[in-house]
């Protein structure tokens, strides 16, 4: 479980580097190369953000999303939790704290060095919040019985589902047949939150819930084959 390594790295190389970068400018004890330092990194970081932001606004990721995996010892569909473009803007949005933090200790007086330091404590304690929940994270996997959420601690019957409103494909209409942790989250009408490709997601679960014919082929080399195609044809 867990999410994938390279999106550690997407959230934790920016910070670190700013932080390395700063610290060997104020050792060499040269505080005239901290300004130059400054404009470099400032600018990069901003950047940096909004692309994330962009990243955070898309839904659609390609349609070789799923892979073949084991669940109960049944065939099923696996997706992995898609951090990187959480990772991408909490990274870069850390760095700029750090720049702008490490930057406040500078001033002389109380004031702001104490809120320099309040930045770092939040920052900090946000960055470790969302390294938790991607270390506790899990696949999505899709069975021939149901959906399994979070690598299987919600269990989703196929039953339970149903239409959703415009923009929503699917939403859990039942949710006392949810098995497993508490989901509260899971009300009659609402939408599922996962860490996945909304766009997919719906359209394979939609496929799913108008054929449940295709249902017991899941997990299979050929039906996953085949869902890619149709996915495909429909981004075409």
């Amino acid at each position: 479980m867990g999410a994938r390594p390279a999106d550690y790295a997407v959230l934790l190389a920016p910070p670190a580097v700013v932080a390395a970068a700063v610290d060997i400018v104020l050792i060499a004890d040269e505080p005239e190369a901290f300004l130059p330092l400054l404009l470099i990194l400032q600018p990069l970081t901003v950047l940096g953000i909004v692309v994330g932001l962009v990243q955070l606004t898309r839904s659609t990721r390609g349609p070789s999303t799923f892979t073949l995996r084991v669940y109960r010892g049944e065939p099923a569909f696996a997706a992995l939790p898609a951090f990187r473009p959480q990772c991408v803007f909490n990274g870069l949005l850390s760095a700029a704290l750090v720049l702008m933090a490490l930057n406040g200790l500078r001033v002389a007086g109380r004031i702001v060095p104490t809120m320099a330091w309040a930045i770092l404590l939040v920052n900090g304690c946000t960055v470790l919040l969302l390294l938790f929940r991607m270390i506790r994270s899990g696949p999505l996997l899709l069975t021939a019985d149901g959906l399994a959420i979070d690598g299987g601690r919600s269990f989703v019957p196929w039953a339970a589902l149903g239409p959703g409103p415009e923009g929503s494909q699917w939403v859990i209409a039942h949710p006392e047949m949810v098995e497993g942790r508490p989901v509260k989250r899971f009300q009659p009408g609402q939408d599922v939150p996962l860490d996945v490709s909304l766009w997919f997601l719906y359209r394979t679960m939609y496929t799913y819930m108008q054929h449940p014919e295709q249902r017991p082929a899941i997990g299979s080399a050929q039906e996953l084959e085949r869902l890619r195609g149709t996915l495909a044809r429909q981004v075409t």
